[in-house]
Formats: C-alpha cells, structure tokens, sequence
C-alpha cells in the first residue's frame, strides 16, 4: 500500500463529497419522483398523473414505462429512480464513491489490469485533473444524479468490465482457474455495461470482436472472454432495440429535431469545435506520440512494449469512434464528449505507463515543471471558486425551499416568483471555477418543463425566476 496514494483518493472522495453535498435536484429529477406515465416523453408529467414512488414495485413500474416510451438506458434509470426516492443524503455519499473508483479504475487499467492498492499519488491526480479539467459538461455527468447515473455509473461498469480483458491481454495466464465463477460473473457484468451507451457500445463490441478473434487464432480463447461479450452484446441489444428508441424517434420527427438541416449541422460543428478545444492536450499528447515512436522505440526496454501501444490505440480509436458517430446524430453531444474523455484519458495512461516503465520523459524537464505549475494552479483556483459560489447557491437554494414548503402548507394558489441566485450577478470571480458552478433548477420561463415539474413535486401552483 502506497498511504500517499490512498491520500490522494480519499482526498477525491471528500471533495466529491461536498460537491455532492452542495448539488441539489436537477432537471430530469424531480420528474424521476414519480412513475413514469405510460405512453409520455420525458418531463410530460402533468398534476392529474402524478404518483411519487413509494417502493421498488413503483421503479419496476416506471422503468418498464421508460423502456416503452423513450429509451433503453435501463440500469441508469433504475439508478436514478432509486437515488432519488432515497434522497441525496445517500446518493451524495455513493456518487463520489463512483468518480473515486472511476480515477482507481483508469489507474488499474493502464497498470496491466493489476487491482493493486499501491497508488502513485502523482498518477492519480493527473487522472482526476483530466476529468475534471477537460470535462465539458462536468456538473451534469459527474454531480447531477441523472446525468451521473447515466454517465460515471455506468463507465465505471464498463471499465470494470474490460479490466480482465486488459488483464488477460497483458497475462494470457490470468483467469485460468475458477473458469465458471469468472464466466458467470463476466456475463452479468457485461449485460449490466452493454446496455449503457449507444455511440461507444458499439466500437467496444468491434474492439472485443477482434480480440476475441485473435484468442481463437491462438487457440487460446476462453469461456469467460465468450461469456462476458455475449452478456454486453445482449445488454447493447435491449439497448438499441428498445421500444422507446422509436417511439421517441418518431416523436422527434415530427418535431423536426431529427432533421439534420443547415443550421444543426452548423450547431454541430461549433459543438465539435467546443469538445476538441477541451480534449485538444490529450489528443495533442497521443498523437504526437505515435509520431515520436520511431525515435523512442529503441529506448523501450521492455519487452511488451507494443501491449501497451496497441491498448492505447484501441481506446483511442473508442475515444474517437464515438465522437465521429455522435457527430451525425442530430442532438447535443456535450454531454456525451464526457465518454470520449474518459477513454482519452485512459488511452493516455497506458502511454504515460509505457514512458514510465522505461524511465523516459515525453516532457523535457523545463517544459514538465511548467505544465505542472500550471496544472496545479488550475486545480486550485477552480476547485476553490467552485466550492464558494456553489456553497452561495445552496444556502440561496435551501432558502428558496424553506419557503416552497410553506407555501405548500399554506396551500398558495399563486405564481410563486424568486430572485436570481447571487452568482448570476456577473461577477467576474466565478469564472474561476470553470465551468463547474451548478446552476440552480428553476429558469424564467413558468411554463418551462423543469418549473412545472418543481411545481407538481412541492405541490405548488407554478414557480419562476424573475428577471
């Protein structure tokens, strides 16, 4: 054990913790209170159908109407219902949890797939400075209980699921004993992974197809490397074969939001540019890489050099098969670039092992300092900003509560309007926290799904920002 690095994530963990703390309810949550209505879109609930849940036979309910009438997201649902049923005072301490084992995960895998406790402090910083820096849409994948249970749960089920792969590859010995626990365990892993996320499921299912592919050439495939791809191509069917997906595609048709016209094809440009200008050191880091190779290859002294080279590019070529893929799909991709980062991310660890392994530096000492000082400034201030102005909205927010419960008992039958928050004044300062200040969930529009659904779940009449 490495008790500087074991520091380091339960440093993680805290400060996960906090800002979990200082999150409140967002969007799509307060609709995930009540079972999902047969036959609505997400948001559609009016007063007359509203049934808050009670128990885990009203989320098999409302998740068995979600399958139905939007999407095949299963396991996040069931996540998000049950966290929000539950309340944050849980989900605050299991989200964290899950970015925590997130960072260890990058960690492990680009170590050979070894679950070991012996950290290098430095590594896992990096790793977290990676996801949190170069994040787009920080708060609604990794604090936001929807965006979070969709996003970071579920790629820490996916790389949960890959590390034996990883692990084999490096150590075709592993797994050798115990060939039915590990088989079983793989498949139900896999089922739970597969039925994940549409745009990089698919690149992972050509990844292992491909492995597998090898292993069998070797005459060296095993039962559970079959069993846990079969498991993540079942969970990636019931994914994109869910009833929902069509129902939701025909009803985005008709709106004309699945319409790749001009303007969203211009929307998806500066949306491509906005994600390549925050992933743009990674990118920048690995390609360049491959193109010094040549000259760093008789530097290697290890042996299984090209294992870590060929890992690296197989999650990279994850990492930008799915942002091509989310390009031509006409919806915001800011909050999927989250997936291509973390596989960035890990593609760049396996190369950083690789340099480390040799005792060689990308980096040339001037230029390492530098980037670190930088890095570690960025860190500080942002995390700093970040928890005052969030801290400013939730006592802003716990106020707005207060009364909320008040007007519920006194049965108010009017609009109830509420000041902005205090660091929507414009002040300057808050851009420190860079881009991870989480808002808070009424907008100014009464009409607007998110306030009517605030309205129904405090039993109000309506609710709006004033100007």
């Amino acid at each position: 054990m490495n008790k500087k690095g074991l520091a380091v994530l339960f440093a993680i963990f805290g400060f996960m913790y906090i800002l979990n703390y200082l999150t409140p309810f967002l969007a799509d949550d307060y609709f995930a209170a009540f079972v999902w209505p047969e036959g609505v879109r997400i948001n559609g609930l009016v007063a007359g159908n509203a049934m808050r849940i009670t128990g885990f036979t009203d989320i098999f309910e409302s998740v068995k109407n979600y399958f139905f009438a939007w999407g095949g997201r299963v396991p996040g649902s069931v996540f998000r219902q049950f966290f929000v049923w539950q309340g944050k005072v849980y989900f605050n301490i299991v989200n964290a949890f899950m970015m925590t084992i997130l960072v260890a995960e990058v960690y492990w895998l680009s170590h050979e797939g070894k679950v070991t406790f012996s950290f290098n402090p430095t590594y896992l910083v990096w790793i977290f400075f990676s996801l949190w820096a170069y994040n787009v849409r920080f708060i609604d994948t990794c604090l936001w209980v929807a965006g979070s249970c969709d996003y970071l749960w579920m790629e820490v089920f996916i790389l949960a699921f890959l590390m034996p792969y990883v692990r084999n590859y490096f150590d075709a010995s592993v797994f050798k004993h115990n060939k039915t626990v590990v088989a079983i365990m793989l498949f139900f892993l896999g089922l739970i992974a597969g039925c994940s996320h549409e745009t990089t499921n698919c690149w992972i299912v050509i990844v292992l197809a491909y492995w597998l592919y090898v292993s069998r050439k070797k005459d060296d495939l095993q039962a559970w490397q079959l069993s846990g791809f079969i498991g993540f191509c079942l969970g990636y069917t019931l994914l994109i074969l869910a009833p929902g997906n069509f129902s939701r595609l025909q009803l985005q048709q008709n709106t004309g939001s699945m319409v790749m016209s001009n303007a969203l094809l211009g929307n998806k440009l500066i949306e491509l540019v906005i994600i390549l200008f925050f992933h743009i050191f990674l990118w920048y880091f690995i390609i360049s890489f491959f193109f010094k190779y040549k000259n760093l290859k008789n530097l290697f002294v290890c042996k299984e050099a090209d294992l870590y080279l060929n890992t690296a590019k197989l999650f990279m070529l994850i990492a930008g098969g799915s942002g091509l893929t989310m390009f031509f799909i006409p919806s915001n991709g800011l909050r999927t670039s989250f997936l291509n980062l973390v596989y960035l991310t890990v593609a760049s660890s396996f190369l950083f092992r690789l340099l480390e392994i040799n005792k060689i530096s990308f980096f040339d000492k001037a230029s390492k300092v530098f980037l670190s000082f930088i890095g570690c400034a960025y860190l500080l201030v942002t995390m700093s900003v970040s928890l005052w102005g969030n801290f400013i909205n939730y006592q802003y927010w716990n106020d707005i509560v207060i009364n909320l419960d008040k007007a519920k008992v006194s049965s108010l039958n009017t609009v109830i309007e509420i000041l902005p928050p205090p660091t929507s004044r414009n002040e300057k300062w808050l851009l420190g926290s860079g881009l991870h200040l989480v808002p808070i969930p009424v907008v100014h529009d009464e009409k607007h799904e998110f306030n009517k659904m605030i309205s129904i779940y405090y039993g109000i009449k309506e609710i709006k920002l004033k100007d």
